[in-house]
């Protein structure tokens, strides 16, 4: 019998502040940070060839074979586990392509509560914090590591994370969500997409290997807020489905090239100044504020106009009622992340009666749950 393993790994959370659908883009620029809700993956060597899947938070458990030699699995699973089995095939090919034997293994997950809320009767909803995400990059570290793999040589964790997400979902995001649960809280510039779709669908291990020592043309710089931000986060019953968002602006992109390029740029130049604004208030610099929330707004409304433009409610009139209002009652900024809809809202505010003062405010709002959670680092 070769090593025996028992290692976990885990991979947190996030909010996109900054870049929402202009993330899409190359060469614009994102900025999100991690919260201090975290996925984790343990894995655990079996006898034999063995492997078994339990993901207990979806209720779902799956069991077949790994090949020792290629590490392809043959295991029929639900659909709730295809990212999870995609997740442990990439990493296990990829061990399997450096020349290491393979063992069986059981993967099994646990997620903190944050990342899903109960609504209609017990139904289980996503609380829009990225869990595919942390699960995907959770996963693929417990098998590296249990195969003693440097998850940093050749940005190995987080190359393998993007390509397993983008099999297993058969689309090439932005991937800002990835490189979050990867390195934490960042300034981030999406990849080229060729780079994996070039990838064929029936690749070899060799060529995986070689996908994960090509140098990519992503840009990451690991950034965090000023730590006299705190973080307001809460839910709305009802969920954006982000795929079908994203669908609606492409398709605006399709029909208005010009006009599209032109509101990407104007929603990237005030991403910019937001960052840069946060960079001076780090410095020390109290005249940054008012910049930062001034290039902040801007973006806010910018894409809140694309949505308008792409008939897709990325911030729906009564959203930006609530926006309003938050403002009055505590908040610095505000907005609905990522991909907006009426998934999540999120706030930064910058002094404990602030904060008091807007969680009261959103507590006594019967569509809002508020989740208990803080910005990571």
């Amino acid at each position: 019998m070769g090593t025996r393993f028992d290692t976990t790994s885990d991979a947190p959370g996030k909010i996109l502040w900054l870049g929402g659908y202009s993330v899409l883009e190359r060469p614009n620029t994102s900025f999100v940070t991690t919260v201090d809700a975290k996925i984790s993956a343990n894995a655990k060597s079996l006898e034999g060839n063995k492997i078994t899947i339990d993901a207990p938070q979806l209720n779902a458990h799956a069991s077949g074979t790994i090949n020792p030699n290629t590490g392809i699995l043959s295991i029929s699973v639900p659909e709730e586990l295809i990212l999870l089995k995609c997740s442990i095939e990439v990493a296990s090919r990829y061990v399997a392509g450096l020349g290491t034997k393979l063992e069986g293994m059981q993967l099994s997950t646990k997620s903190d509560s944050a990342f899903s809320y109960a609504i209609n009767g017990g139904k289980i909803t996503k609380s829009g914090l990225g869990s595919s995400a942390a699960v995907t990059v959770a996963s693929i570290g417990a098998v590296l590591k249990a195969y003693k793999i440097d998850l940093l040589h050749d940005e190995a964790l987080h190359k393998l994370s993007q390509t397993a997400h983008s099999i297993a979902t058969g689309k090439v995001g932005s991937g800002f969500d990835i490189a979050a649960a990867a390195y934490g809280s960042i300034i981030y510039t999406r990849y080229s997409p060729e780079i994996i779709k070039e990838l064929p669908s029936e690749y070899s291990n060799e060529q995986l290997v070689s996908l994960v020592k090509k140098q990519w043309n992503y840009k990451i710089e690991k950034f965090s807020l000023p730590e006299e931000f705190k973080l307001l986060f809460a839910n709305f019953g009802e969920a954006m489905i982000t795929t079908k968002a994203v669908g609606g602006v492409s398709e605006f992109k399709k029909k208005n090239p010009e006009a599209y390029a032109k509101i990407m740029k104007e929603i990237n130049d005030e991403n910019v100044d937001a960052i840069s604004a946060l960079k001076k208030i780090k410095k020390g610099d109290t005249g940054a504020y008012d910049e930062f929330k001034s290039a902040f707004e801007g973006g806010r409304l910018l894409t809140k106009k694309l949505g308008e433009l792409s008939n897709v409610g990325i911030e729906p009139d009564d959203c930006t009622n609530l926006i309003e209002e938050s403002k009055n009652n505590g908040a610095f900024v505000a907005k609905l992340p990522g991909a907006g809809g009426k998934d999540a809202i999120s706030a930064l505010t910058v002094d404990k009666d602030s904060y008091d003062k807007l969680q009261k405010f959103w507590a006594a709002k019967s569509n809002l749950k508020i989740l208990k959670i803080s910005l990571g680092s």
